[in-house]
């Protein structure tokens, strides 16, 4: 709802959405991964771990969800649910906070 949807309402994110930030870096996705720091197939800390989990590795992944706007909601979900890691990894998304953290607790 915060990083791709209407800021509003629960369960509104966008899948497909893309945005381009101003360093020229793009977010993409329901939850907004970075191709600078996240979906980055020259560095594959983030998506390592989930490829692991799916039977892949992590440039097999790449080679099918190349951008997270094309990646079908259940792995985006995955990735999410990787770096949030209960709660630790909201620093991720600590740029909208001030959309979540009333609502995340």
């Amino acid at each position: 709802m915060c990083e791709s949807g209407d800021t509003a309402t629960l369960g509104s994110g966008d899948w497909r959405a893309i945005n381009v930030n101003i360093d020229g870096t793009i977010d993409a996705g329901a939850w907004q991964f970075t191709n600078h720091y996240v979906w980055n197939p020259d560095n594959l800390w983030a998506i390592e771990p989930v490829a692991q989990s799916l039977h892949m590795t992590g440039a097999e992944f790449m080679r099918r969800y190349p951008t997270p706007d094309l990646t079908p909601p259940y792995i985006q979900y995955y990735v999410f649910l990787h770096l949030w890691d209960n709660g630790a990894g909201a620093w991720h998304w600590s740029a909208s906070k001030h959309c979540w953290g009333e609502v995340v607790r």
